[in-house]
């Protein structure tokens, strides 16, 4: 298992009760978020998915040499905005970004870079949540939505590292309440595709595949807690706030454990 599959796992590994009072979301269920929380993310994972597909685009036309570091997380953000599309009821830019993911999978980064600049976030009439956007095989969008984990150094959105500075009660400065609400949803995303595609350790007996469902679904809970309690502003509770995220990091190590697969 690679390293940033062991830090989804484990963020994958927190036991919060259900924000909403219904019961757990189905494992395939497109997860329940604000409309305009979702809006937010839509806005910021497309503008990085076009910008990296650009480079993408003109770096393959030079002969210079792609990295993974660099596709996989524009694959991986790619099928979170189909998600958030769904969400805000947008087909046209579900149907688009889903073009530019099969693209991409083809590192075809002229056509992915093409389609890409097209579209725009327009939200319409959301419908009731359905199945998530599931374009390739179970293996490839677990590895492809893990990917924004990544810091931002190295190609990704720098959601892991987010998380650990921003659980810290002695970090200097205030949370910035929107950041932490695109980064909520965008947890609850990547946690959604956890449930609805566990890795092969999770699947070798009942027991472990009881984990998995448990942890998955109770993340998905608790990032939404946090877009909700972060999408209030000036008036979210930072100290609130610091301890879910504190909670995330602790039990992500406790996952590590039981799902690594050295």
């Amino acid at each position: 298992m690679t390293q940033m599959l062991r830090v989804f796992v484990g963020c994958a590994a927190v036991g919060v009760a259900a924000l909403f009072l219904r019961p757990a979301p189905a494992a395939n269920d497109t997860p329940d978020l604000p409309a305009a929380s979702v809006k937010k993310a839509a806005d910021a994972d497309l503008k990085f998915v076009q910008g990296r597909v650009a480079d993408l685009a003109m770096k393959q036309k030079g002969g210079a040499k792609l990295l993974d570091g660099q596709i996989k997380p524009a694959l991986g953000a790619s099928l979170m905005i189909a998600v958030y599309a769904d969400i805000l009821g947008d087909k046209a830019l579900k149907d688009g970004i889903v073009k530019v993911a099969e693209a991409i999978a083809k590192k075809d980064f002229a056509t992915a870079d093409d389609a890409a600049k097209k579209l725009t976030v327009k939200p319409g009439t959301p419908g009731k949540p359905g199945p998530l956007p599931a374009p390739f095989k179970t293996e490839v969008m677990l590895e492809a939505v893990m990917q924004p984990f990544r810091p931002s150094a190295i190609g990704g959105l720098n959601i892991d590292k987010d998380i650990k500075e921003l659980s810290k009660a002695n970090m200097p400065g205030k949370i910035d309440p929107a950041a932490l609400e695109v980064l909520g949803v965008r947890s609850a995303v990547i946690n959604a595709y956890g449930l609805a595609h566990a890795n092969q350790k999770a699947k070798t007996n009942a027991a472990n595949e009881k984990l998995w469902n448990k942890w998955s679904t109770d993340s998905v809970d608790l990032s939404k807690k946090i877009a909700v309690e972060a999408g209030k502003g000036a008036k979210s509770n930072e100290k609130d706030l610091r301890t879910m995220l504190g909670a995330l990091m602790r039990n992500c190590n406790d996952c590590h454990e039981k799902f690594r697969d050295d």
